[in-house]
């Protein structure tokens, strides 16, 4: 097969012959027929004093001579009104060798040289093949009575020598003015064969197989016409790059399909840009996607909030949700700093186009260049037809990134544990199966029944309280440094206002100097941001000397909420570095106990750190449940709660506000029954009887000892709430080990508990956790030796 001949190579014998055109002016010059204009008689006369354009030519330069007389001929197939605007050209029958061409044709074309920068658009062929092809048809439909037609029009690209853009046009070649002599022998072609040269219709040894390239000679000459298909083709490509699954995020494709964008404008500067938008989250990002970014959102690895937009004509595209187009950047009123930075970067004519799903803004596709006008609501329309495709493309991106979000949640807030994963995956098979026949379901309820419930809680301390102090602590300050600057400014310039403002601070700190209660820090802050703020802003603007001293003053203020935030700073920090450290270590030996059984865990984060541990036979698929896995888990939990207490003292020095801890578990003896809630996304306990655990959880942890005032849970202990004495008597063991290797003090607390609304009868024992003593590591083989030293004594 021969699908790579040089393009012009051809193997039948050509020659130009003008005969046919010379005929039709003859004709019609003595005819008078619709061309008087013209002076006849010396036309005619031009024609008589040429013989050889009556003849075969050979030699292309006997032509010179006749060029004025040629080119006169020629406006009978390319009138002259269309000489300066067509690309066209008469050539020798199938060769690349010209003898009249437009202007326009010889740039892009020159008949004195083969550019070597043509490419075909369909590789699958080349000229050459075309040419015989066409050529052979010629040949079956004059000899063979076989009437071809090919309709496969042959694309090039043509570099553009002045912008190097590329520029597609499709080549037409006309045979009206050919025609083909026999000089041998015609052999017959069989339908059998005809039918195969047809199916491999550029397999151009198989034609020549059947058509003796020596038996045949073309004359005449054919037209060639050039008609630019550039913006159609391109914008035809781009929509095909689009359909790739990474078309918006692989970086060869970005060039691609930039380039292509500067061919439709023919503005090789033009730069493109492309932004998504999680409307969910009012975040703007396209994550750093390699060359796929926003030449709106310079030096921004992070996704930037809507609000950084408000006001500019980014901002006026996602509300209008229609194109902005801004022919000159630098003559823009109200310019905001996003078109500042736009011109920095050398971009002053732009046009965004909204991407548009489902009625929301998904994304902005931006085309920029450095010099005016040269993009307007015209010559921008050419991008219409790819918007859809670009809105698919982010649409699918943003898919996958919510896809991978979703994928940060669960690992972050386990609402699909990997323990449990195995029973969403055998309900999605199912639900799969079903559907692929034609069956209407959705995901059913996905319950696991007889698991045994662990409960922990390791709670800062009185939070609250801290917390209403640091604010008040904050407050009282700033309001006594507002009062400082006052009373400094007073002293260059008496106003009644100003002694009222001190007026009011005084009156401010004497009601929160006795106890924070509620609104009161929502008054004291109104009061500083709109009354204090803007009057010494205005006294900045007008006296150096109060400007000095009102920066001091906002020099210690935190310059995200604009007040005095140290204390409440100090607070949330060491609540922080507290929960982080009680979260890592969880996440840590939560991992150790997953390998002693597989079970369910899922923690939150308040003021303290709570979590929750489902274990049975139901959760797991391949393995056997045993209660002495539960055992195990109870005594781990203990340790690890000792552990988290110890862990935190440790912590105190480096706190900069101190906060203690309390520990508490909750002993359930009965297994129960948990659900997944699809509307929460998390499991639950399921049944009316196994709700009066959950309740038990939500109030213990403020529960008080029986006829006392003293909370239950207490710094440097823990403490167990049980129902049963047989639960009571299981961990009194686990006690008796760690004391004896001194994770615990010798005291045991046994109490009964006030009360509470829905829940009666509960116990508990408390014990205090030894803090100096060397403790030793729990390991998974540790505590099995553990558990079997308890259970044989």
């Amino acid at each position: 097969m021969n699908k790579n001949l040089p393009i012009d190579t051809f193997p039948f014998k050509s020659q130009l012959n003008l005969s046919s055109l010379v005929e039709y002016w003859e004709s019609n010059l003595r005819k008078d027929n619709g061309i008087g204009l013209y002076p006849t008689d010396h036309i005619l006369k031009l024609i008589e004093e040429a013989p050889e354009l009556k003849q075969p030519v050979d030699d292309l330069a006997a032509l010179e001579k006749h060029k004025a007389l040629v080119g006169f001929l020629m406006s009978a197939i390319i009138p002259s009104a269309l000489v300066d605007t067509e690309l066209s050209a008469g050539l020798v029958p199938f060769n690349f060798k010209g003898f009249f061409a437009t202007e326009g044709f010889k740039a892009v074309l020159p008949l004195d040289k083969i550019r070597e920068d043509i490419m075909l658009k369909n590789q699958a062929k080349n000229m050459s093949a075309g040419k015989i092809v066409k050529a052979s048809t010629l040949i079956l439909k004059k000899f063979y009575n076989t009437n071809i037609e090919l309709d496969d029009p042959m694309l090039v690209t043509i570099p553009d020598t002045t912008t190097g853009l590329d520029r597609i046009y499709k080549v037409d070649f006309s045979s009206d003015f050919v025609d083909v002599i026999n000089v041998g022998e015609i052999k017959p072609i069989s339908e059998e064969n005809l039918s195969l040269m047809m199916d491999d219709l550029y397999n151009t040894e198989l034609w020549l197989q059947h058509i003796d390239p020596s038996n045949f000679v073309f004359q005449g000459f054919n037209i060639c016409r050039l008609v630019e298909v550039t913006v159609e083709e391109m914008i035809s490509s781009i929509k095909y790059d689009l359909l790739k699954k990474d078309a918006v995020t692989c970086p060869m494709s970005f060039e691609t399909i930039q380039k292509k964008i500067r061919s439709i404008f023919k503005l090789p500067e033009m730069k493109l840009g492309l932004s998504f938008f999680d409307v969910d989250n009012n975040i703007i990002s396209n994550q750093g996607l390699s060359n796929w970014n926003s030449f709106m959102m310079p030096c921004e690895p992070e996704g930037l909030s809507c609000n950084y937009f408000a006001g500019s004509m980014y901002d006026k595209a996602f509300r209008q949700q229609r194109p902005v187009i801004i022919e000159d950047l630098s003559k823009m009123a109200n310019k905001t700093h996003v078109e500042t930075s736009l011109i920095n970067q050398g971009v002053n004519n732009v046009a965004i186009a909204p991407l548009i799903y489902d009625n929301e803004v998904i994304g902005m596709l931006e085309l920029g260049t450095p010099y005016a006008s040269k993009l307007n609501p015209i010559s921008a329309s050419k991008m219409e037809a790819v918007l859809p495709m670009f809105t698919a493309a982010v649409r699918r991106v943003l898919e996958d990134m919510k896809t991978e979000v979703r994928a940060i949640i669960q690992e972050e807030c386990t609402a699909i544990h990997p323990s449990v994963e195995w029973k969403f995956l055998e309900e999605g098979y199912k639900i799969l199966g079903k559907r692929n026949s034609g069956k209407k379901v959705t995901l059913s309820d996905i319950t696991f029944p007889g698991v045994y419930p662990l409960y922990g809680l390791s709670d800062i301390r009185n939070s609250s309280n801290e917390r209403n102090t640091a604010i008040q602590k904050d407050l009282i300050d700033n309001l006594k440094q507002a009062k400082k600057v006052i009373a400094a400014i007073t002293l260059k310039q008496e106003m009644p206002i100003l002694n009222e403002m001190k007026f009011r601070i005084d009156n401010e700190l004497n009601k929160i100097g006795k106890g924070l209660n509620s609104g009161d820090e929502t008054s004291v802050l109104d009061f500083l941001k709109n009354e204090i703020v803007p009057a010494f802003n205005h006294f900045k603007i007008i006296d150096a000397e109060h400007k000095g001293i009102i920066e001091k003053y906002e020099e210690q203020l935190d310059p995200e909420l604009g007040v005095i935030y140290n204390k409440r700073k100090d607070f949330e920090q060491s609540l922080t570095t507290i929960n982080e450290t009680i979260s890592a270590y969880l996440d840590t030996v939560e991992k150790e106990a997953q390998q002693i059984f597989p079970h369910y865990f899922e923690k939150y984060k308040t003021d303290g750190v709570e979590y929750n541990i489902y274990l049975g036979q139901s959760m797991v698929k391949d393995k056997t449940f045993n209660t002495l896995y539960l055992n195990n888990f109870r005594l781990w939990q203990l340790i690890t709660m000792c552990e988290i207490a110890n862990k935190v003292e440790a912590l105190q020095p480096t706190l900069s506000t101190p906060l203690d801890i309390t520990q508490l578990i909750l002993v359930h003896g009965e297994p129960l029954s948990i659900k997944f809630r699809k509307d929460e996304k998390h499991f639950d306990v399921d049944g009316a009887y196994n709700i009066r655990y959950e309740i038990v959880k939500k109030r213990i942890d403020k529960a008080f000892i029986k006829d006392s005032t003293e909370r239950l849970t207490q710094p440097g202990k823990v403490a167990i709430v049980y129902t049963q004495q047989k639960e009571a008597d299981e961990y009194m063991r686990y006690i008796k080990y760690l004391q004896s290797i001194d994770y615990l003090k010798d005291e045991v607390e046994w109490l009964e508990l006030e009360e509470l609304q829905g829940a009666h009868g509960l116990k508990a024992m408390r014990v205090s956790i030894n803090f100096n003593a060397e403790k030793q590591s729990f390991g998974n083989e540790v505590i099995q030796n553990v558990l079997q030293n308890i259970n044989e004594n």
